[in-house]
């Protein structure tokens, strides 16, 4: 491997910073179009004032694609940990395990005219406007727009497609710094159906092209300038996620997205930790620290699938045959059946089916995606946050109005204050002409 100080002069497109300043600002009915089209968990991105490059260089030429599956499937290794698509859902809460983005090769110069009408007329280009910087630009101003009345139909549409378009270029799979991709505009047709399409495979699939090009640079020699792909998703999170730094240092794999639990200054900390003292190649070494145990961690190489269970109950047909691999019915032991094809009521994405948990009323969630995040389903039984503000506000209800007739004269108008589970009321308390309101 060269000596070369060039490979250290490096560029990347992936700018999470960017992506932080315009989402932070959201207003509560644009972070609801975000949930709704599955990518919720990018709302409790942090800021990252930069991303370490030369940290991300080092990581990509250890990335291998996992020869144990298909060659077609985006799944690989970096340093020996083995990442899936899942695990991107699991890091950054985007959807996973639906319809795949049309591949590269499969749509050069055969991008549909709809898709690429659908697009810029979102994001009011004019035809030919294609640029990097011209598009990311009005995808900008499209979020950023205000709108005092609420939004129409076609705003939210809009605002859908702008939305991807620009977390794809910034952070989760851009591959040029001058230049934008095409091939996920397919998956952008139809706006309602931005969720069905597995964006966690597509994000895999872009950093095994990034790992290949950095690989085959080094191999011939060439100098690396640019690393594209989401090196954000590579070092600063799964990676450091999955290192053993010790038991007081190791953080918990208990909540869901774990972006939400890596700053700049925590992964700063850790990457600096697991640095060594001698260069590979000419380039700053990392990889002092082993794997955490698989059975510690919340990702996907951490699932068994010798067996399938869900609330503890083994999945299998719904006329009690041998198992194979998964089914479409869940059967629990009470007759009750479910079926698997059912969206996670927090990640909006059927996921890991396998770990889908059911409320009394038929909402579900992934035991990844509960907050805490739940590692036995035997141990609990898990209720949606309406079932609990329900039952939650009876008991509340009563206890508070106890509290108020013991404590206020008579003479004061009162309404019942109640915060449980994340549903509160407003009170207001008014004693002759003065009126007090709190929240």
């Amino acid at each position: 491997m060269p000596r070369s100080r060039s490979h250290l002069k490096l560029t990347s497109p992936c700018s999470p910073k960017a992506v932080h300043k315009v989402i932070s600002r959201f207003s509560p009915e644009k972070k609801q179009l975000v949930r709704s089209i599955g990518f919720g968990g990018l709302l409790e991105l942090p800021l990252h004032r930069k991303v370490g490059h030369r940290f991300s260089l080092w990581l990509l030429t250890k990335v291998a694609r996992d020869a144990t599956r298909a060659q077609s499937a985006a799944a690989g290794k970096v340093a020996g940990i083995p990442f899936y698509p899942h695990d991107v859902s699991i890091v950054f809460g985007v959807p996973s395990g639906g319809r795949p983005v049309p591949k590269k090769d499969q749509v050069q110069g055969l991008v549909s005219d709809e898709a690429k009408a659908t697009v810029r007329g979102a994001l009011g280009l004019d035809e030919g406007d294609d640029s990097r910087l011209r598009i990311l630009h009005a995808a900008k101003h499209v979020l950023k727009k205000r709108f005092r009345r609420g939004m129409a139909e076609k705003d939210r549409a809009a605002f859908k497609v702008a939305f991807v378009v620009f977390v794809v270029e910034n952070l989760l799979a851009p591959r040029e710094v001058d230049s934008i991709s095409l091939d996920y505009f397919m998956a952008l047709r139809r706006p309602d159906e931005i969720q069905t399409y597995d964006w966690s495979e597509y994000v895999i699939r872009v950093i095994l092209d990034s790992a290949c090009q950095v690989q085959a640079a080094f191999a011939q020699g060439r100098p690396v300038e640019n690393l594209f792909g989401c090196i954000l998703f590579l070092q600063q999170i799964f990676y450091l996620d999955n290192l053993d730094f010790g038991r007081e240092k190791n953080l918990l794999h208990d909540h869901t997205p774990r972006c939400k639990a890596y700053d700049y200054d925590t992964i700063k900390k850790l990457a600096k930790a697991d640095r060594t003292r001698y260069r590979d190649g000419g380039l700053r070494s990392f990889g002092r620290k082993s794997a955490r145990e698989a059975s510690d961690v919340c990702y996907e190489r951490s699932i068994t699938r010798c067996g399938n269970h869900v609330n503890g109950v083994v999945v299998g047909s719904a006329d009690g045959g041998e198992q194979d691999g998964h089914s479409d019915d869940i059967v629990f032991t009470d007759g009750r059946v479910f079926n698997q094809k059912i969206l996670c009521e927090v990640c909006g994405d059927v996921g890991m089916e396998d770990l889908v948990m059911f409320c009394a009323c038929g909402a579900t969630v992934h035991q990844y995606c509960s907050d805490p995040v739940v590692l036995d389903a035997t141990l609990v039984e898990w209720s949606c946050d309406e079932c609990q503000a329900k039952q939650g506000n009876a008991a509340a209800d009563k206890l508070s109005a106890e509290a108020l007739n013991r404590k206020r004269p008579s003479h004061y108008l009162t309404e019942i204050t109640v915060a449980t589970n994340s549903v509160s009321k407003k009170a207001c308390v008014q004693k002759g002409d003065q009126e007090e309101h709190f929240a």
